[in-house]
């Protein structure tokens, strides 16, 4: 048995695990409580951390069984090939999520304005703000020697401060 990831239908993920648990497949979907405001009243809901995204635990030839049931979109493939996560990879993961409430974990974007910490290269523990940003890249204003400087750095070099 091996670990897969299931592409599902938007704000689907709960109903799909809870499907897929009735039908005896071992299923990972975390979630997050938030305070959802409504025009009268503010509500506590859980949303997954992983929108779109249910871990499936099943053989190969159960595969089918997981693609018809309602929700459910398809495998998540990498280089035409469905993605499998290893059982020491999803060990790690459920650890985490059981370790942490979920009300202490935060999943956030940067966002243009935003002022983020370099964390990494020859800006490392600069603060700079957001001004553009691509799938890999920010665009940073980092103030140096009272000059603002525009800087690209890679998304994984920076962290929200």
């Amino acid at each position: 048995m091996e670990w897969r990831v299931v592409y599902v239908k938007s704000k689907a993920e709960k109903k799909v695990a809870e499907r897929l648990e009735q039908k005896g497949f071992e299923v990972f979907c975390p979630l997050q409580m938030q305070v959802r405001q409504w025009s009268d009243r503010k509500k506590k809901v859980y949303v997954p951390y992983f929108s779109s995204y249910v871990f499936v635990k099943l053989t190969e030839k159960q595969r089918l069984s997981v693609l018809q049931t309602p929700g459910v979109v398809n495998f998540v493939f990498w280089l035409h090939k469905p993605v499998v996560i290893t059982h020491a990879e999803m060990a790690e993961v459920q650890a985490f999520f059981s370790t942490y409430k979920t009300e202490e974990l935060k999943v956030e974007a940067i966002k243009t304005g935003d002022v983020v910490r370099v964390n990494q290269g020859v800006f490392k523990t600069r603060k700079g703000v957001v001004f553009q940003q691509t799938t890999k890249n920010v665009s940073l204003y980092i103030e140096q020697l009272g000059v603002m400087l525009k800087v690209v750095i890679p998304k994984a070099q920076i962290e929200k401060s």
